[in-house]
């Protein structure tokens, strides 16, 4: 419970489970939502999205050169 730690009253807090159908049904009426990225880009327009990093910058950019050089030409 970050948001509650964060000093959130859990009565103010409102969960979804984004896998589910209809997830997003009344967020509309809401200030704004704390999400993953990819949560994120499906929101209506009107919740403001909070987006939560569970890796930052400097590690997305690693795993992306990784990725680079395990596709790159094979070596010997």
């Amino acid at each position: 419970m970050l948001l509650v730690a964060a000093g959130f009253h859990p009565n103010q807090l409102v969960f979804r489970d984004a896998r589910k159908q209809n997830w997003h049904r009344g967020l509309g009426e809401t200030a704004a939502v704390v999400c993953d990225c990819v949560t994120g880009e499906e929101l209506p327009k009107t919740p403001r999205p909070v987006i939560f990093r569970v890796l930052s910058e400097s590690s997305i950019q690693d795993l992306r050169d990784a990725e680079k050089y395990l596709r790159g030409p094979a070596r010997t």
